[in-house]
């Protein structure tokens, strides 16, 4: 099988249309479309459908494609090694969206001074989306908070992290010890998409007490839901790492949101994780894992707000 062709079926699949892939790829159409179906004359299946005017990825052409990125990511990186310098490594990671506003920019400080000479490249998005980047070798390592089933990527929790309400400091709940489910009924919440896993996660917990909260805005980045709660526009509920209401001089206050059953309150907690598809990971990546473990023990040992400092003689 030639390595060659598979980069052009994946061209195909990415462009949709098979005169656009040879547009971009500079090679004739007809050629093109025969070195596919010789393609798909070797795997003894059809790779594409058409779709009106576009092709359309058949179930096993889907799973062709994930396979043949994966291949050649490999292949690429066997030439990189080839190619670059020694003194200089590159690791692609993916991050969930929350993880971004906390335990990763931490992870990434500690991993820099580490290790100067490798670079990260990070892609971030919902956990889901990491999973996609992860199972289509696309990145090597992901920081997700939420954990799916997934046959082929393997996960590994760091640590737990607790949900915690955020609201303004004038907020009468700024003064409680601790928020429960029914003390946010009728409250408006600024909060992330319903795609999210955070968000359906709050959906759940909200219909078993029979919670009712008016949800005012849908936003994917943390820290802008933070700034709206600061400019008076709701309350919000993020993972504890997450929290930046400290950045925002006293106009936020963060309150532990508890449930009254225990046992609900343990799985409460989101599972802070890496994932991967399980086989030998790069030594660049292999570092990454390593100060990832070390950072989220800090998490669960230590005040997030001392984190900057963290691998500074900070007693880490």
């Amino acid at each position: 099988m030639n390595l060659e062709v598979l980069r052009r079926f994946v061209k195909i699949a990415d462009l949709g249309t098979v005169s656009r892939a040879a547009e971009a790829l500079l090679v004739a159409q007809p050629a093109l479309s025969r070195q596919i179906h010789q393609l798909e004359r070797e795997f003894g299946h059809p790779l594409f459908v058409r779709n009106g005017r576009y092709l359309q990825l058949t179930p096993f052409g889907q799973k062709v494609l994930a396979q043949a990125r994966r291949v050649l990511k490999d292949v690429d990186a066997l030439r990189q090694m080839a190619e670059t310098p020694e003194s200089r490594q590159t690791v692609e990671l993916g991050a969930s969206l929350t993880s971004v506003s906390g335990f990763l920019p931490q992870a990434v400080a500690y991993f820099r001074r580490a290790f100067p000479t490798v670079d990260l490249v990070i892609q971030t998005g919902l956990s889901a989306d990491v999973y996609d980047l992860v199972s289509a070798g696309t990145v090597e390592v992901g920081v997700v908070s939420t954990l799916y089933p997934h046959p082929f990527v393997r996960s590994e929790t760091l640590f737990r992290d607790q949900l915690w309400v955020v609201c303004r400091a004038d907020h009468p709940l700024a003064r409680q010890s601790a928020v429960g489910p029914e003390d946010l009924h009728r409250c408006p919440l600024v909060t992330m998409t319903g795609r999210s896993g955070l968000r359906q996660d709050l959906n759940a917990i909200f219909a078993i007490y029979d919670v009712q909260v008016e949800v005012v805005m849908e936003i994917d980045n943390v820290g802008v839901i933070q700034r709206m709660v600061q400019a008076g526009l709701g309350l919000t509920v993020l993972p504890r790492s997450a929290l930046i209401h400290h950045l925002y001089q006293d106009t936020l206050a963060a309150i532990p949101f508890v449930l009254p059953d225990p046992k609900a309150q343990s799985g409460l907690a989101r599972p802070i994780s890496l994932i991967h598809l399980g086989r030998a990971l790069s030594p660049a990546a292999q570092d990454w894992v390593a100060v990832c473990r070390e950072v989220a023990s800090w998490y669960e040992t230590r005040d997030f707000a001392h984190l900057a400092n963290f691998g500074e003689g900070t007693g880490s």
